[in-house]
């Protein structure tokens, strides 16, 4: 005869696994018809499950926007940092030593890839993160509030690119601003990429956007003209063996 606690975590078990089943189907939702298109009736019935039983696993639309959300930053945020040690290692095969300037704005260059390319490497949770950009009341205040810990996550990875690049001398010390950089450098970027879901009109694509963005600010920063474009070069010999940035049209 089983033990109470073994039925109870068979239980637990069970009903983890449901509830990651839904939150899959739920990005499936999200990703063929947008947020808009994700309800707690439409999870229902993709699900074939009782709208009533849903609220046993997330007791709003909000919530299950909010774990969502919440996975998808995750996901993000270790595929970064996972990119990140690999460019330590990618520069040291170079022979370029951890505290130079050129490898530490190569970095950046690399992070600014990194970012033009996820729309193609982790098409649902990025798109999901633009969705809710703009999608307006999608959540409360408070569910909201509890993905902000995963948003900063993400984060922290270009942000400690900076500070990285600022000890070395590759870009001016502004500790104060290291957020607002950090924020304005991502954000900037992901409008590009936003503009080029429009296309309409552009006079260049969202990876020459972007990369061009990511140039203005490094100079602005105080990086060497000579030198940021030097570490455009260093990223691009390590990344796809190509050595060469892909191309696109207008």
């Amino acid at each position: 005869m089983l033990s109470e606690n073994v039925v109870v975590d068979r239980r637990g078990r069970k009903r983890a696994a449901r509830r990651d089943a839904l939150i899959d189907l739920a990005g499936q939702i999200v990703a063929a018809g947008g947020v808009q298109a994700l309800t707690m009736t439409s999870l229902a019935q993709a699900a074939d499950y009782a709208p009533a039983s849903l609220y046993t696993y997330f007791p709003s639309r909000s919530a299950l926007i909010a774990t969502l959300q919440e996975e998808a930053l995750v996901r993000l945020s270790a595929a970064a940092r996972s990119a990140v040690e690999g460019w330590d290692v990618d520069l040291r095969m170079l022979g370029v030593a951890g505290d130079d300037p050129g490898g530490s704005l190569a970095r950046l260059w690399a992070f600014n890839d990194l970012l033009v390319r996820a729309p193609e490497e982790h098409p649902r949770d990025f798109a999901l993160q633009q969705e809710l950009l703009v999608a307006v009341d999608a959540e409360t205040d408070a569910d909201a509030a509890r993905v902000v810990p995963s948003a900063m996550a993400v984060l922290d990875v270009p942000r400690l690119l900076l500070v990285r690049a600022a000890g070395v001398g590759a870009i001016t010390t502004e500790p104060d601003e290291q957020v607002g950089r950090t924020l304005a450098w991502v954000a900037a970027i992901n409008g590009a990429l936003l503009a080029g879901r429009v296309r309409s009109g552009l006079a260049v694509g969202p990876t020459s956007l972007a990369e061009s963005i990511t140039r203005s600010l490094l100079i602005g920063w105080g990086a060497p003209v000579d030198l940021v474009d030097g570490a455009r070069v260093l990223a691009l010999r390590w990344q796809d063996g190509t050595g060469t940035v892909p191309e696109e049209g207008p």
